[in-house]
């Protein structure tokens, strides 16, 4: 594998971090703290937080599965 390829990977594989990380985050944060005031406190907003959450994990999910493919694809054999 040449160094661009190399670098391609390890960019992938750092946004499928960032898309896990930032997903479970979006999708607990909402309904572990106590409810604030205001907006916070609406089940709407919390919802729309966690479903970005979800959105995320999706995103990281499929690059997942595209990284393994094009790696699989490229093992000699």
């Amino acid at each position: 594998m040449n160094r661009r390829r190399a670098l391609s990977v390890i960019a992938k594989a750092l946004f499928i971090f960032y898309c896990t990380a930032v997903g479970v985050y979006l999708l607990l944060r909402p309904w572990a703290a106590p409810a604030a005031a205001g907006i916070a406190a609406s089940g709407f907003f919390r919802g729309f937080v966690s479903g970005l959450g979800l959105l995320h994990l999706v995103a990281g999910a499929a690059d997942l599965r595209s990284l393994s493919r094009q790696l699989a694809a490229e093992r000699p054999g």
